[in-house]
């Protein structure tokens, strides 16, 4: 499963100034291993590059797997 919450029109200052940035957090309930984060990394920086016009010097993705450490439940 994926949700996406886009908020376009909030104002963020990053690096002291205004223009054009992003942050994104991606939090996973398992599967999110060094490759995969790496993968997501690259493809959203792509993505934010590409479609909104965003240098990868003005965004900061946040990957988290709430699993990592845990063994897992049998719910």
């Amino acid at each position: 499963f994926v949700m996406v919450i886009l908020k376009g029109s909030v104002a963020i200052s990053f690096n002291g100034n205004k223009e054009p940035a992003a942050y994104a957090e991606i939090v996973s309930m398992g599967g999110i291993n060094k490759e995969v984060k790496r993968d997501l990394i690259a493809t959203l920086g792509t993505i934010l590059e590409n479609k909104l016009s965003i240098p990868r010097t003005r965004f900061f993705l946040k990957v988290f797997d709430t699993t990592a450490g845990r063994n897992s439940s049998k719910l």
